[in-house]
């Protein structure tokens, strides 16, 4: 079965697009459930799902993981319980199941909320925070923000203020989740300006090797709890419509 026959069985065309497929994680929670999902999991997935002593994030793991299987088999007819995933050398998920076509995917989990990306032949990420208070979020952006991005959120208050700082923050997740470079990435040098979800600008620091125009960043509210961000590398090709996806267990 060719790629164009495969998107040809989905409601969307991974030929133009990228997908977000999410789920809270709480809804999964028959015995029932969890146990078509703990089937799915890989031997190293079980061993690294039992390390996790909350049994909240726990439970986030085992829903996230299965997510990914079961999306990831609407796009190629291999069974969930059968892809086999490797890592970058900066930890990057990668699919291993040769003859695959170039699908690529990313995953992030929160409080309430799993979510993963899919595209094809371009390099994705995503992330994912809920809207909650956070412990100095100033001390944080100070870190992680640009001077320009610091003095506008320190105009901002109340809930504008936690929606921008979590916009900031999951758009470099996202991106550095794309490219795979790991938590040691200098996220300070990176500019984020938007002036709504849907005209995302980016500017990076001189030395950072890359481009602005290759890149498609998207902010979505999946719920009125939680912001989540995009980003694609798309290229020389045109940006990609990410389409978002409620996935049903």
């Amino acid at each position: 079965m060719n790629v164009s026959e495969t998107v040809s069985h989905n409601r969307y065309n991974l030929h133009s697009e990228s997908h977000v497929w999410f789920v809270n994680p709480e809804t999964v929670s028959t015995h029932t459930q969890l146990e078509a999902c703990r089937v799915l999991l890989s031997a190293d997935e079980v061993q690294r799902h039992s390390r996790f002593r909350l049994p909240e994030v726990q439970h986030q793991y085992l829903v996230a993981h299965a997510l990914v299987r079961r999306v990831l088999s609407q796009y190629w007819p291999i069974p969930p319980q059968d892809w086999v995933f490797s890592h970058s050398d900066r930890g990057k998920p990668l699919i291993a199941n040769p003859g695959t076509p170039a699908l690529r995917f990313n995953l992030t989990h929160t409080r309430a909320l799993a979510a993963c990306i899919v595209s094809l032949d371009v390099d994705c990420g995503i992330d994912a925070e809920q809207l909650s208070a956070r412990h100095n979020p100033e001390d944080i952006a100070k870190r992680m923000f640009s001077a320009d991005e610091n003095a506008h959120l320190q105009r901002l208050s109340g809930v504008a203020r936690l929606e921008y700082f979590y916009s900031c923050w999951t758009l470099r997740e996202a991106y550095v989740k794309a490219r795979g470079v790991g938590i040691a990435f200098p996220m300070h040098k990176l500019e984020f300006s938007f002036s709504d979800i849907h005209a995302i600008r980016v500017v990076f620091d001189s030395d950072i090797n890359d481009n602005a125009a290759l890149w498609d960043f998207q902010l979505f509210r999946p719920t009125a709890a939680h912001i989540l961000a995009t980003a694609n590398r798309s290229g020389n090709q045109s940006v990609k419509v990410v389409r978002l996806n409620e996935f049903v267990f």
